[in-house]
């Protein structure tokens, strides 16, 4: 097995984005070893690029930011669900968690992260990839809520179904009602085994935002 396994997303031009408000992903150059005797390049991203760490913030004011969580709340142990391999609008039941976490042996312990693997990150970046996602069953949130799963991880990009309005998000109010994170669309989770590894999910340490851009990185001891 691998020492290390990178869960991260690649930010580059032109690649997959949640539509409006967020602006297209960008990454220029700005500045040349011929032109300038450096290299330089400007980013344009938003706080769902790529990647990313989630806060209850996200749907409840006043809540805890990125710039509000402790450490050790971002490096810690985690377990993999390997689920079957979805297909566009597949549904992730309570069956399905509960047969992949008994398969892994998990001893998962309140707090500690569950990362769900679907194999959904082999879309990235094409057609579809956001518009006909997998997405979480009302009994799969249950499971999750009811295992006091503090940190949930994602190769797909929503917990929702992406048919429905953001106004009937439920699923995530539910999750975010205490103060739990999430981290998706990661990559690479069928390399990962079933654990347990030890987590980094180090988003960029910007104060007063609901979310960023983070680096995903699963390590042994």
């Amino acid at each position: 097995m691998k020492k290390w396994l990178d869960l991260t997303g690649r930010l580059e031009n032109g690649m997959w984005n949640y539509g409006k408000p967020f602006p297209d992903i960008s990454v220029q150059q700005v500045a040349s070893l011929e032109a300038d005797g450096y290299e330089g390049h400007a980013f344009q991203l938003h706080s769902l690029a790529g990647t990313y760490l989630e806060t209850a913030n996200h749907l409840f004011e006043g809540r805890e930011t990125i710039g509000d969580i402790s450490l050790d709340r971002l490096m810690l142990r985690a377990w993999v669900a390997q689920l079957p391999d979805k297909q566009p609008f597949e549904p992730i039941t309570a069956d399905e968690l509960e047969a992949a976490v008994e398969a892994a042996g998990s001893g998962l312990a309140p707090g500690e992260a569950l990362l769900i693997a679907t194999g959904w990150d082999a879309y990235w970046n094409k057609p579809g990839y956001i518009e006909t996602s997998p997405f979480f069953l009302p009994e799969a949130m249950d499971w999750i809520i009811d295992h006091d799963v503090g940190l949930l991880g994602l190769d797909i990009t929503s917990i929702e179904d992406p048919r429905k309005p953001a106004a009937e998000m439920t699923l995530l109010q539910r999750y975010y009602a205490k103060d739990r994170l999430m981290m998706a669309p990661l990559v690479s989770l069928r390399e990962a085994g079933q654990g347990p590894w030890n987590l980094a999910a180090l988003p960029l340490h910007i104060p007063g935002v609901c979310a960023a851009p983070c680096r995903a990185v699963l390590f042994l001891p």
